[in-house]
């Protein structure tokens, strides 16, 4: 829940508008959720002179899935005992509000009281079964990070090389996180410092050296999978599939490739012929295609459920979208959930459009209309120069006009766009769509003409 006070800051005096929460639902504000665990819920930059604003306000946290009601009044707010009481009703009030009707359970008459905000995260961590241990790491974590970003330019290589034991994934995740939000912020110079420090960590630390190494013997793998199906012809049958398979069976990154490549491909029919030629087989030929079998439902079934989890969150995300009470909360819910807005989410939202022009239903298809225009408008903001272009040239009405704007931008951006150009088409051409494929191939052929 939200109230909207004007803040004034404590280093210019200027006035500081701000959106308070005093309720975050693990289920039903997701977002939030991050954002305090992140220790910036209710801290707000100042436009005039860029220092963070934090606002001491009550605050109630709720998970359902862990029976966990957890309540905040800060003690500075000096509020005596049947006031802080009144809050906290006031508070559950408005949870009840936000939650679905029927849910209200035994544990959510009496919230834990939290002496301090980061006692009310260390709770929640405990109970998403992150160890004392691990929130030790997490905050050593976060001091390198910040002893980084303060030392001199110069300095930060010798720093991580000092510090290349506790350069690992986890570190690498945190900064990851960490530029996602400073970019939905608007804190742009971090997100880029903080980007620059995790390239300047990968050319510097043993763990980066490994990373690099296996991103390059990946992505070479993937290559060479991609130009082997491209071999097979314009026209490939589940039989050509099914032969590259068993001649991977042995190989576990290459088959795993197959499949990220051609997922359509391995479906029910093409399991069929797959038992069929087991049962057919003997010997060692048969051991090797009976476990060729359970590894393809594996990684069918594990590329699905990702598949399917992406939906669902996508989903989440534009419930949370239409559910906005003004253009204004629009685009904050837009600027917020800016890295949840990829391939599935988008896909999402033309199926929904799609299905509320065919109900009638003038309302849901105007609502939606406005989302996909703004969120279109914030990624094209955010897109690479190169990606930008790429899809520009497919969208263009004809053939001419993509020319005009290859022609007029590919020379300054050089060969990078054709590796813009052949990751979008690899992409596409895993989730079978041919008739993409042959634009984005056009494209291409534009863009060499333009470049040489």
């Amino acid at each position: 829940m939200l109230n909207q006070p004007m803040l004034r800051c404590p280093n210019c005096g200027n006035q500081v508008p701000a959106k308070v929460v005093s309720v975050v639902d693990a289920d039903q504000t997701p977002n939030e959720k991050v954002i305090l665990l992140s220790g910036n819920l209710n801290a707000f930059q100042c436009p005039n002179c860029g220092s963070v604003v934090r606002v001491a306000a009550p605050l109630m946290y709720h998970d359902a899935k862990k029976e966990l009601l957890l309540a905040f009044v800060p003690p500075e707010l000096n509020l005596p005992k049947a006031e802080r009481e009144k809050v906290i009703g006031d508070m559950m009030r408005d949870l009840t509000k936000i939650i679905p009707q029927g849910s209200f359970k035994s544990y959510m008459f009496q919230p834990r009281e939290a002496l301090t905000m980061q006692g009310m995260m260390d709770t929640i961590y405990e109970a998403e079964g992150i160890s004392p241990q691990m929130m030790k790491e997490q905050r050593e974590r976060m001091s390198l990070l910040e002893q980084l970003l303060g030392a001199p330019p110069e300095s930060q290589a010798s720093i991580i090389r000092q510090n290349d034991a506790r350069i690992d994934q986890q570190l690498m995740q945190t900064i990851s996180l960490l530029i996602q939000r400073m970019a939905n912020e608007g804190q742009t110079e971090v997100a880029r410092a903080l980007a620059a420090l995790q390239q300047l960590m990968l050319e510097n630390s043993t763990f980066g050296s490994q990373v690099m190494a296996d991103a390059q013997a990946q992505e070479a793998i993937v290559q060479e999978v991609t130009e082997a199906l491209n071999a097979i012809g314009d026209r490939p049958t589940r039989a050509d599939f099914l032969a590259k398979a068993v001649e991977y069976a042995d190989d576990e990154l290459r088959l795993q490739a197959l499949v990220g490549l051609a997922r359509p491909v391995f479906d029910y029919q093409f399991f069929e012929e797959l038992t069929a030629r087991i049962e057919s087989a003997t010997g060692d030929e048969r051991l090797t295609l009976e476990g060729l079998r359970e590894d393809l439902v594996e990684l069918t079934q594990v590329l699905d459920a990702q598949s399917q989890a992406g939906v669902e969150g996508a989903m989440q995300t534009l419930q949370t979208l239409t559910r906005a009470a003004s253009p204004e909360a629009l685009d904050d819910l837009i600027r917020e959930n800016l890295p949840a807005f990829d391939e599935t989410f988008l896909s999402v939202l033309m199926e929904m459009l799609q299905q509320a022009e065919e109900a009638g239903n003038a309302a849901l298809l105007n609502r939606l209309q406005a989302i996909y225009s703004r969120v279109m408008a914030a990624l094209r903001q955010q897109m690479p120069p190169e990606l930008l272009l790429v899809n520009e040239a497919l969208t263009a009405p004809s053939e001419e006009e993509a020319a005009a704007l290859i022609n007029a931008r590919a020379k300054d951006m050089g060969m990078a766009l054709l590796g813009t150009i052949d990751a979008v088409r690899d992409a596409v051409a895993a989730r079978g769509e041919p008739e993409l494929v042959a634009r984005l191939a056009k494209v291409r052929e534009l863009a060499i003409a333009a470049l040489k």
